[in-house]
């Protein structure tokens, strides 16, 4: 016989598959059914993002969380799963691969990565220095056009020099 049991918040009688476990709860489970969890999380959610203010508290908590509870390394993929995927990732992109190899001999810089401004075969070892957090928030703020082999920034102007490029990123990396 399976076990059952009232939602506080809806009253209707259900199985306690469809309660979210708590190890703090008498019985293991919540109180409120999964479907009146997700209602309420959707409603919170809404309120707490509807200000630049409360959108930016909301991503620090789950930055927080992030690094809190270590997800990081769970969701770490194995060295064979990075493999398949790197290798998904340059047959799609070839171009960024070949310049990856023209560019891998060019001299490195603790804490700095080579930024590729084009993919261009002319341009393979032509690279911007960035940090590597910076590399990152560049990144968020830019779109790879493969047809052009060159990057856009989110409005969709073509980023086609290096010096339009570098102006941008500084840009982007100055607002952060």
């Amino acid at each position: 016989m399976e076990r059952t049991k009232i939602c506080f918040k809806c009253g209707e009688l259900k199985n306690l598959s469809e309660y979210y476990k708590h190890p703090a709860m008498g019985d293991g489970h919540l109180g409120k059914c999964k479907k009146c969890t997700k209602i309420d999380t959707k409603k919170r959610s809404d309120i707490t993002t509807s200000t630049p203010e409360g959108l930016d508290k909301e991503r620090e908590r789950h930055r927080e969380k992030y690094y809190r509870l270590n997800y990081l390394e769970k969701h770490k993929p194995s060295p064979e799963v990075k493999k398949i995927s790197m290798d998904k990732y340059y047959k799609r992109y070839p171009e960024k691969y070949a310049a990856k190899c023209a560019s891998g001999h060019l001299p490195t810089i603790e804490g700095v990565e080579k930024h590729h401004w084009s993919y261009n075969k002319d341009h393979y070892r032509d690279v911007i220095h960035v940090t590597d957090e910076d590399h990152s928030t560049a990144h968020r703020f830019i779109i790879y056009d493969q047809e052009r082999m060159m990057y856009r920034k989110l409005t969709g102007e073509l980023l086609d020099t290096r010096i339009s490029h570098e102006e941008y990123i500084n840009s982007v990396i100055e607002r952060k």
